[in-house]
């Protein structure tokens, strides 16, 4: 008879144990939870001056006196935790704006380490440079070679300016309105990301352009490090390039690194960097959504995704912002 009065309570327990998950998971992504509740702990303040498009608050982190519109990974004390982690001389930087080639890229320049020395590992080809732990990256030995992707702006990685380090640097670009669509679908899939909110992609377009998306401007984040362009240990490719030209592209970084190449070394790289190979190796190492991660593989998504008012508006402020830069990758008229 006992369990006749247990079995309500058990089910009453059921029931509000998941209406409180939902409710918890409601005020997870509701705005001004989010603002006032989780961010404040994780150090991260919103700019409440700006009002845009949904006219809510964007998220900003703000690390050595400066506003930067980052995930809330990257806050000041991961900054202040990556900077105690002096970058070395043999280390590789693959650095990209998001969604502009960046696993493309660093598996290049993985695959070529890897035939010459001991590199350091990770389950997504190669580890994020603000993602990774301190001692991670410190207990690497000096015999075992670095190489690192990032998405932070040049301001925030000292080392690379630091002209007593001459590590090598690869600048991947990417069509940057291909890159804006690309981003826009990434972000649809993923938690990850912390702002801005959004509901269409009209709305997600102005806040790209207006550079109120986590990493930020466009343009803030290409041209400091297009002015590194001459410095003998930058390299600039574009993920077109990779796609239309690989052979081409593997020979330059190759070359970059101090590699020489054979043709069948170039070949067996170029079936490896094939959209369905290296989907099918994240597959295998990535607890992430691939379909997130690799999409399509191809350029020239804007084309149709833009309509002809968000394409005046980008013309228009790619003239203006990229005006006297000598930037000559892209066009747009």
């Amino acid at each position: 008879m006992y369990w006749l009065l247990l079995y309500p309570i058990l089910l009453l327990k059921k029931v509000v144990s998941g209406w409180l998950q939902r409710l918890f998971k409601y005020l997870s992504q509701y705005d001004t939870f989010r603002r006032k509740v989780i961010y404040p702990k994780l150090g991260i303040r919103y700019d409440q001056s700006i009002k845009r498009t949904l006219d809510r608050p964007i998220l900003h982190a703000e690390i050595d006196g400066g506003k930067y519109h980052l995930p809330v990974f990257a806050n000041q004390t991961r900054i202040d935790d990556l900077r105690r982690s002096r970058l070395r001389e043999n280390d590789v930087l693959v650095i990209t704006y998001p969604k502009s080639g960046t696993h493309l890229c660093g598996y290049i320049v993985k695959l070529l380490a890897e035939r010459r020395t001991t590199i350091m590992q990770d389950p997504m080809v190669l580890p994020f440079y603000e993602l990774i732990q301190q001692s991670k990256l410190d207990s690497v030995p000096a015999t075992t070679q670095r190489i690192l992707k990032t998405h932070l702006p040049l301001s925030l990685v000292p080392p690379c300016v630091d002209s007593t380090i001459q590590n090598k640097v690869i600048f991947c670009l990417r069509d940057p309105k291909d890159a804006c669509v690309s981003y826009y679908k990434f972000t649809l899939s993923l938690d990850v990301l912390t702002g801005p909110v959004y509901e269409t992609f009209d709305d997600w377009v102005e806040l790209w352009l207006l550079g109120f998306v986590d990493y930020g401007d466009w343009f803030d984040f290409v041209l400091p490090y297009w002015e590194q362009r001459h410095r003998d240990n930058f390299l600039f490719v574009t993920y077109e390039d990779i796609l239309q030209e690989p052979e081409t592209v593997i020979e330059n970084i190759a070359g970059f690194l101090g590699y020489t190449t054979t043709k069948e070394e170039v070949e067996d790289i170029k079936e490896k960097i094939k959209f369905s190979n290296m989907k099918q190796m994240l597959e295998k190492t990535s607890k992430k959504p691939v379909t997130s991660l690799m999409r399509e593989g191809k350029t020239g998504s804007s084309k149709t995704a833009f309509n002809e008012r968000q394409h005046f508006l980008f013309n228009r402020l790619f003239k203006e912002r990229m005006a006297g830069k000598g930037f000559d990758i892209y066009n747009f008229d």
